[in-house]
């Protein structure tokens, strides 16, 4: 993803949703517990300038509310670190979505 807007974002939310769907395509479990794997790795959560790029451009509704539902912010953290949490949760909810879809698309086609 070159540039953080709503539209990039979940097309990449969904590349990497695609990519773990197909190398755990029968276990949603295995398949879900990669998504942080993941997420943990993307450079708009590792680089602070692409965190704040990201909170800038796009809507982080999901990504703040799980900070809220997990407590807030951890104690002594940075701006840096504050921006980072919230792309983090922000990605994460949108491959889970991403994957879920998947998963019930998939799970449709096997009923039918």
């Amino acid at each position: 993803m070159n540039n953080a807007t709503d539209y990039n974002l979940n097309a990449y939310a969904s590349e990497i949703a695609v990519d773990i769907f197909t190398e755990h395509c029968l276990d949603r479990d295995a398949a879900q517990e990669s998504v942080w794997q993941s997420v943990d790795g993307s450079e708009w959560v590792i680089y602070h300038h692409k965190a704040h790029e990201l909170c800038l451009n796009c809507n982080t509704d999901q990504g703040e509310q799980a900070i809220d539902d997990m407590g807030g912010f951890p104690a002594n953290s940075t701006y840096n670190s504050m921006a980072s949490l919230i792309v983090y949760n922000e990605i994460e909810a949108r491959v889970s979505d991403a994957l879920n879809t998947l998963f019930e698309i998939a799970e449709e086609m096997e009923a039918a």
